[in-house]
Formats: structure tokens, C-alpha cells, sequence
């Protein structure tokens, strides 16, 4: 069966496909098709508080052509949601009754511990990694950063950053939400060790591609710190015509690595684990998950 997830984000709006199926070994997830259409929603809710006329209707004409591929696709089921860009916002309740008047997609604006809710959907414990083991799951967005922790497979607390590579671009995280993201890594400092990182979002799987020659799934510390070195120094064009990057990658990727070195620093994290799973795969995991729990409530 085939799922469909948006995930409207403060950088990108993406539209993904999942096949599911189902064997002896449990259910396997396997990508079918990925669309992605660089909004910047959030140059205009971190800067103006609310989303222009003109972006609105980019928007709408983005989630109209998603419709075109969802009836393609035919999805047994689709979910849409849209992240801090829409949580910051003051026209977005509007805007998303304009996109289910005009598409039928019914956009969710999610709190930051929802967001965290559904990446931990993923399960990416279980991704060739020992589950008795502590891990940090640390995803950085374009508008927030969601921090999970997680020992010997069971939760232990999640929580949502407004932190994010857009909004340090436009000078839009300050002093303040720093202090909270390190009173909450401080809280757990020392209390479970060793501790591993998994990281996910568009930048940390950019970075493995381009700095990282090992074929792990892994960044290390140290390669976030050149990737830093290697492109701090260098204008917006040096960098798309040096490594090839989108442009609205170039601008974003060096406060990406900031952001999980000082993480992975304040909590001596060395290694990342890089599953390349994301919201939108969380999105799919909580569709699948429920939908075969209410088949086995109506087997009883």
C-alpha cells in the first residue's frame, strides 16, 4: 500500500510517496517519490509575521500541483502538515482553509512536540543500531531544531528548539532561545553516557554527500567542524558552483552545522548517525501504524 505525506516547511515544501509492505520480518518502507519546492515560508513569518499575498498563492499553486500527483499516485491515505514557518505566522489558519477550499488537502499546523512526536514515528532506533544504547535524535529545520532523547529504546524526553538554519540566515534566533536549548541538553549532561547522535534533515544528509568519504552512515564531529571550515569562507555563488549546491541549501547548510556541533560539544557527542528519514517519513509511520491498529482492534 502506498502513503503520501506534505510536509510544509520553513525552507522547502515537500510532497513524499512510501510503499509499504508488509512481510514476515515487519513492515518494510521503501521511498517511491520525492518532490521538493524551495517556499522560503520562512523569510516572511520570521521576518513580517505573516505570509505575504504573493506567497500565499505560490503556496497554493505548489499544493495544487501536489494534488495533481497525489490523484497519479493514489495513495491509500495522505497527511499534511506544516511546521514552525506556519506556527509563526498570523494568516496561516486562512491560508490553510484557502488550500482546502481549492485542493481538498487539509494542512495541520503542529506544535513543535508534535513535530517531535512524528519523527520519533520513525523509529530510527531500530535502524542497525543497539537499542540498549542512549541516543540523542537531533533534527535541524529551517525554523526549529527537535531534540529526542532516547534510552535503551524507550523515551526519555523530546522537546523543540526555535532555532533553526533560516532563521539564524535572518538574524532571528537570539540569545534567549540558545539558553533554553542549553538548559535542556545541560539537564542530561553526564546522566547518560556514552551517548550517539542521530541527525536528520536536508542539511546533515548534504553534508554526508559532499564532506564525508566513509560509506557509513555516519558524520563524525570533526567533519562537521571542516565542512564548516570549507564553506565559512566562501560567498553564496562560490559555494553552488564549488559543490554543487541548491541555492537555498548554500546560505543554510553552514548554520546547520553550527547548530549540531554545538549540540553534539555541549553533550560530547561524537558521531552521528545519518538514517536520512525525516518528518514526512514520520508522517507515513503514524498513517501505517494506525491503520493497522484499527485492523487488528476489528479482527478481536
Amino acid at each position: 500500500m502506498k502513503f503520501a505525506a506534505i510536509d510544509i516547511g520553513s525552507n522547502a515544501v515537500r510532497l513524499i510517496f512510501i510503499n509499504v509492505y508488509e512481510t514476515p520480518a515487519g513492515p518494510q518502507f521503501v521511498k517511491d517519490a520525492m518532490y521538493r519546492v524551495a517556499l522560503r515560508l520562512g523569510e516572511e513569518a520570521f521576518l513580517k509575521g505573516k505570509i505575504s499575498a504573493k506567497k500565499e498563492e505560490e503556496l497554493l499553486s505548489t499544493m495544487k500541483a501536489f494534488k495533481h500527483l497525489i490523484d497519479v499516485h493514489k495513495p491509500v491515505q495522505i497527511m499534511a502538515c506544516a511546521t514552525s514557518a506556519m506556527r509563526d505566522a498570523k494568516n496561516a489558519k486562512e491560508i490553510v482553509t484557502k488550500v482546502f477550499k481549492k485542493t481538498g488537502i487539509d494542512i495541520k499546523i503542529i506544535s513543535g512536540q508534535k513535530e517531535a512526536e512524528l519523527i520519533l514515528s520513525n523509529h530510527v532506533e531500530t535502524f542497525q543500531l543497539d537499542v540498549a544504547k542512549n541516543y540523542l535524535y537531533i533534527d535541524v529545520g529551517g525554523g526549529s531544531t527537535e531534540l529526542i532523547l532516547l534510552s535503551k529504546g524507550k523515551l526519555v524526553d523530546k522537546w523543540s528548539f526555535n532555532i533553526g538554519t533560516l532563521r539564524m540566515t535572518l538574524g532571528k534566533v537570539k540569545e534567549k532561545h540558545w539558553k533554553e536549548l542549553d538548559v535542556w541538553v545541560d539537564h542530561f549532561k553526564g546522566k547518560y553516557t556514552p551517548l550517539l547522535g542521530i541527525g536528520s534533515g536536508g542539511n546533515i544528509n548534504t553534508i554526508q554527500k559532499h564532506f564525508v568519504k566513509r560509506k557509513e552512515q555516519e558524520v563524525y564531529y570533526s567533519d562537521l567542524q571542516k565542512t564548516f571550515d570549507a564553506l565559512n569562507g566562501l560567498t553564496l555563488d562560490e559555494r553552488i558552483l564549488k559543490y554543487g549546491f541548491r541555492p537555498d541549501r548554500a546560505d543554510v547548510i553552514v548554520p546547520a552545522a553550527q547548530i549540531f556541533m554545538h549540540i553534539m560539544k555541549r553533550l560530547n557527542i561524537e558521531t552521528l548517525f545519518v538514517p536520512k528519514v525525516g518528518l514526512g517519513d514520520g508522517m507515513i509511520h503514524e498513517m501505517y501504524d494506525k491503520m493497522t491498529k484499527g485492523k487488528k482492534v476489528k479482527k478481536k
